[in-house]
């Protein structure tokens, strides 16, 4: 009789725990709500083309605090416009906006001159212009958890330059081509010079390299934005008769002391 009660309670023991293993329909244990989180710092900067900026972040809730980072935007995946960011999150802006290939349709820009009635027709090539990215670290223990910081690129980056003409069938009207080889100009010609790129904007200088080559810095009603909004400006250059034949560098300079430079921008001829 002890041996039956013992089978029988040995049976209700087995069903017990077969119970308590089926139950739930199958589904597993449910996780606890993960309690990490993912702090930025910091979460906004603006750095220059070409420069860097450090961001750390920190993890809590979790043993392990490692993150992944990357560098997003809405307008490019392509990093030589967006930049990149290392594993140890120092993100490195691109050196400038690229212009497309040769093979890209031109954009025709307006701009307006320094009077009313006056229109510049400028013509450069398409510009795919990235000027803010998205910087994010997220959380390696639970992928779910993130933190971004934006990060505006800043400075001067030379675009195009090119020449403007007068239109003989339209008086007060210049007709402004520019691309991203260079323009030339004849010894002892005046011509007046179209730029066009970020941080082109009032404040800045100009300056041809060579002293046989003198620069009328722009009055501020000369920069105005093309119609895609990237800045744009046009001035005059006086090249002596006696210039030496040549490539001459074309230098930018903003006024918080940023300095670009267009290798051959001007070609004396």
């Amino acid at each position: 009789m002890r041996n039956a009660g013992l089978m029988r309670c040995g049976v209700a023991v087995l069903f017990v725990l077969a119970a308590s293993g089926c139950g739930g329909g199958g589904g597993g244990v449910t996780p606890a709500p993960s309690n990490v989180s993912v702090t930025i710092s910091p979460t906004s900067a603006t750095v220059g083309y070409g420069g860097t900026k450090q961001f750390s972040a920190t993890v809590t809730g979790a043993t392990n605090t490692s993150v992944t980072w990357k560098v997003t935007s809405t307008s490019s995946s392509d990093s030589s416009q967006i930049g990149s960011i290392s594993t140890s999150g120092l993100y490195t802006a691109p050196s400038e906006t690229p212009i497309p290939a040769a093979s890209s349709p031109p954009q025709t820009f307006s701009v307006i001159a320094g009077q009313p009635t006056s229109n510049i027709n400028v013509t450069v090539p398409a510009i795919s212009a990235v000027d803010s990215v998205t910087v994010t670290a997220t959380s390696q223990a639970d992928p779910s958890k993130s933190a971004s910081a934006t990060v505006t690129l800043s400075g001067v980056s030379i675009l195009a330059v090119g020449q403007c003409v007068p239109d003989p069938t339209k008086p007060g009207t210049l007709n402004c081509t520019g691309g991203s080889t260079g323009t030339e100009v004849q010894a002892g010609q005046t011509a007046t010079l179209f730029v066009a790129g970020f941080g082109i904007l009032p404040g800045t200088s100009y300056t041809i390299s060579g002293s046989d080559v003198v620069v009328t810095q722009p009055a501020p009603q000369q920069f105005q934005p093309a119609s895609d909004g990237t800045p744009a400006v046009y001035f005059t250059i006086v090249v002596s008769p006696g210039a030496v034949p040549g490539p001459r560098n074309l230098v930018v300079r903003n006024q918080g002391n940023e300095l670009a430079s267009f290798a051959g921008a001007v070609q004396i001829q």
